[in-house]
């Protein structure tokens, strides 16, 4: 027994929904209906029916009611042509005499339409029911009914039609703002989904850009080791090497010691600076950079023309490491002799380096004579928009770099 209590409590509670509760409720119209039947519960002004029945209107009732449960069940589908038929059904039941079920079920068809029928439906149904109502007031003032019998018909009338109408269309109205908040929190949801992507997609963004940037840092680190660095460990090496192949002899072993100390050393100092760089940050780069095209590696330089006076930092850095490096070049290929040619007319500044090569060059080790040199100068030309050559003109080995005097990002 309890659990049974039990059960009916959480229905109530939970009653259900969709088909199964018109199935439901059409049930408990045709029981409610029947019990009506039986205790001869009657509509109010219909007493009795408009012809004799053989076997009595009881019957004839009861399969009235029964035609309009069964309706009930197709009402959310089609609530007009519900309604409609409960209304010619309820046409039937009023002539065998009324039922108090009957006018129930129209009450839950007129709900239904107010709650579930298209706007244009519900306007033409509201406006039969209005029409009904006023009918009824002309009707009772026409046959010459008193003003209190005209009062109470109207308001029976009114009363009889216009709740299950207000009720319906309140029911809707609750179910139309429970949707639009739905879909406002739905929108809600959507729009912080957006904007956690978005975070995530700039956040992944950032995370591309310090990684894009530390891998310009390497290879900016990578080119200034071997245009500082090398150089000076090749004349380190070159100094060495031709000590060791010629024949001994104390001045010129002291000097070739002595010039590959100084190549060391400022090999050194160079080190030195590239790690204050990397301590200090990347801005630090402008100020330890090397001042200018006035360094050039340890060669007899002839300086033809000029170099303009204020060139942007990053094109006379670049000018000054494309010079260098082809200077080291120079100095382990050449005969110890580079003539330097400077032109800046128009917006471009061309820097040609030439050098004759020796014809009897000591062998060397094949690191030192890799291509990673040339290929760092054409790098540093392509970064500021510009382009560089480096080949050898018969006995001559030839540099030719053009430079803008404004990069591309400040154009």
């Amino acid at each position: 027994m309890t659990s049974r209590l039990a059960a009916l409590a959480r229905w109530v509670r939970t009653p259900p929904r969709g088909p199964a509760a018109d199935r439901a409720y059409a049930v408990a119209l045709l029981v409610v209906g029947l019990v009506l039947l039986v205790l001869d519960v009657r509509m109010i002004g219909v007493d009795e029916p408009v012809a004799d029945l053989p076997g009595g209107t009881l019957p004839w009732q009861v399969g009235v009611l029964l035609l309009a449960t069964t309706a009930l069940l197709h009402k959310r589908r089609h609530p007009v042509p519900v309604l409609a038929v409960v209304t010619v059904l309820l046409a039937v039941d009023v002539a065998l005499g009324g039922s108090l079920g009957m006018y129930l079920v129209l009450f839950d068809a007129l709900f239904t339409v107010a709650r579930d029928a298209a706007p244009r439906a519900r306007a033409v149904v509201l406006g039969v029911l209005v029409t009904l109502v006023l009918g009824v007031l002309v009707a009772t003032v026409v046959v010459g009914a008193s003003a209190r019998d005209v009062v109470q018909l109207t308001l029976v009338a009114g009363s009889l039609l216009l709740p299950p109408w207000w009720w319906g269309s309140d029911v809707r109205r609750s179910q139309e703002l429970t949707a639009e908040q739905s879909r406002r929190a739905d929108a809600e949801r959507a729009r912080a989904d957006l904007a956690r992507a978005h975070a995530e997609d700039v956040a992944r963004i950032a995370a591309l850009d310090r990684d894009r940037a530390v891998q310009d840092e390497r290879a900016r680190m990578a080119r200034d080791l071997h245009d500082v660095v090398a150089g000076h460990l090749s004349a380190v090496a070159i100094h060495a090497e031709a000590a060791l192949a010629a024949p001994p002899d104390e001045a010129r072993d002291r000097a070739a010691l002595a010039a590959a100390r100084a190549g060391s050393l400022d090999a050194l100092a160079e080190m030195r600076s590239m790690i204050l760089v990397l301590r200090a940050g990347a801005d630090a780069d402008a100020a330890t950079a090397p001042a200018g095209l006035a360094r050039v590696a340890d060669l007899d330089v002839d300086v033809v023309g000029g170099v303009p006076a204020h060139l942007p930092a990053a094109v006379d850095h670049a000018a000054f490491r494309i010079l260098q490096e082809a200077a080291t070049n120079a100095r382990k290929h050449g005969t110890g002799r580079a003539t330097v040619r400077f032109t800046a007319g128009g917006d471009d500044l061309e820097m040609v380096v030439e050098n004759a090569l020796r014809t009897d060059a000591l062998p060397v080790d094949p690191a030192l004579t890799s291509s990673t040199g040339l290929q760092t100068m054409r790098e540093r030309a392509t970064a500021l928009g510009g382009t560089l050559t480096a080949a050898p003109t018969g006995t001559v080995w030839r540099v030719h770099a053009r430079l803008p005097r404004r990069p591309g990002d400040e154009r």
